[in-house]
């Protein structure tokens, strides 16, 4: 826990200019790769590249369309929130896997010229976070967890030498561009206490900052299309680039990030696909293919199988050089937060090993004693691709936040999953009939989620 006026997330690794020629004082060329004459040899190089580049920017790209999403839809300035006023429920766009348990407010801070003070409010005993994420989904947090009592924490980008006020925080962010998404707890029907907290929440620039000052215009370049990049490599790579001009690169990266200068990106200009010859372009098409491919793949081996059929998910928010681990974390929901702020664990199977999704009598999820939170935990449905599911009583969750739900005698708690309505009240988490997966959230994990000393149980068809 910092104390007032130190530093919170010291350390972070520093971002370098997109100009690499000044990484280091070696003596190294700055003239331009090699690019082969041969269609086919350049054809397999921009096929390499663009693989190698989805796994390293996926995450980079996806949050520049939606910072563009944003600002299309709301015309919101970079610097100020855009205050989501209901719970997430279906048909829920934004990104994949987002929870049912807290209101979300989104911001994008540009610290180029500045620190950005953010002044809050006294929460009480609610649950509340301020996921700071830089441009690769690394994730840092304002919580009760990182600075306690604070009411005014400074974010200073990598470089900057700000000093903070006494009574202050200064949290050393790891980026020039900082997504802020902000969770606030709903308990029961308290929205209107939720929305005062959310605009008690404060973003100021300090020392001359652009924090607030700036418009969104200034910072999103060519907009893109969020569902485009998933699908189409020119959308995606223009996004990317987009994201590595604005935020930067880790300085240790900018070695992998020359690579891909065969595909026109991170380069002196913007990246133009249509200067691309027709054996890169075609290549560039391939590798992308190829990437989300095996991207998509590797969905369900995220984090560490556990013995009752589920998975726990490991690393979240801190992959580091794990590019791979990072894209599918991001692919299958940005913003994912750190295991100390939330630990959780997904299935796409039942205890025996089967999909879930089918069973004609649904599925019964017992846990002899609930899930170890400081603050709170849910158990949330969603369809293949990540989406919530309508349902007759509008329920995509059940925890220990739901009104009425009850624990067995024995103290263990039982969710019933099912299509059909078991009778079980509040206990009852409506599922499709076709293919789903579970995520279990524990909000401030207590020593026993952390260290796996507490598993959840199986997963098992009703006979």
């Amino acid at each position: 826990m910092a104390s007032s006026g130190g530093d919170a997330g010291a350390g972070v690794t520093g971002y370098a200019a997109l100009d690499v020629g000044d990484v280091d004082q070696r003596q190294v060329s700055t003239r331009a790769d090699l690019v082969p004459r041969d269609g086919t040899a350049r054809r397999s190089v921009a096929h390499a590249a663009a693989f190698d580049a989805v796994v390293y920017g996926l995450p980079a790209a996806y949050q520049y369309a939606q910072m563009c999403r944003q600002y299309a839809e709301t015309g919101v300035p970079t610097g100020q929130f855009v205050h989501e006023r209901r719970l997430a429920a279906p048909g829920f766009a934004a990104f994949r896997v987002p929870n049912v348990d807290t209101l979300y407010s989104n911001a994008w801070l540009d610290l180029r010229e500045g620190p950005v003070a953010i002044d809050l409010p006294d929460f009480g005993d609610r649950y509340f976070t301020l996921n700071l994420l830089d441009a690769f989904g690394n994730a840092s947090n304002i919580s009760r967890r990182t600075v306690g009592p604070a009411r005014e924490v400074w974010l200073v980008a990598p470089g900057d030498d700000a000093g903070v006020p006494d009574d202050a925080v200064r949290l050393r962010v790891a980026s020039r561009l900082m997504w802020v998404l902000m969770r606030i707890q709903v308990r029961g029907d308290d929205l209107a206490e939720i929305h005062r907290l959310q605009d008690s929440v404060l973003l100021r620039p300090v020392r001359g900052g652009r924090g607030v000052a700036a418009g969104a215009t200034s910072v999103v370049g060519e907009v893109v299309d969020p569902d485009a990049v998933v699908t189409d490599w020119e959308a995606f790579f223009h996004a990317m680039d987009g994201a590595l001009r604005l935020g930067g690169v880790p300085a240790d990266e900018t070695a992998l990030v020359r690579r891909f200068a065969v595909l026109g990106l991170a380069g002196t200009a913007a990246f133009r696909p249509g200067l691309l010859d027709e054996e890169t372009r075609a290549g560039a098409a391939s590798g992308f293919a190829a990437a989300m491919g095996v991207i998509d793949a590797c969905r369900p081996q995220l984090g560490e199988p556990v013995p009752t059929g589920w998975t726990k998910v490991c690393d979240k928010g801190a992959h580091g050089a794990n590019f791979l681990s990072r894209a599918v974390m991001n692919h299958v929901g940005l913003a994912a937060n750190v295991v100390e702020e939330n630990t959780s664990f997904n299935t796409y199977v039942d205890g025996e090993g089967r999909p879930l999704g089918g069973a004609a009598g649904g599925y019964l999820l017992t846990m002899e004693r609930p899930p170890p939170a400081g603050a709170f935990w849910s158990v949330t449905l969603y369809d293949d691709s990540g989406f919530l599911v309508p349902s007759a009583i509008d329920r995509s969750s059940v925890g220990s936040a739901t009104p009425g739900l009850l624990l067995d005698v024995d103290g263990s708690v039982t969710v019933s999953i099912s299509a059909e309505d078991p009778g079980v009240g509040a206990n009852w988490l409506p599922a499709p009939r076709g293919r789903f997966f579970l995520v279990l959230r524990i909000y401030e994990p207590l020593a026993d989620a952390l260290s796996g000393a507490w598993l959840p149980g199986p997963v098992r068809p009703v006979a």
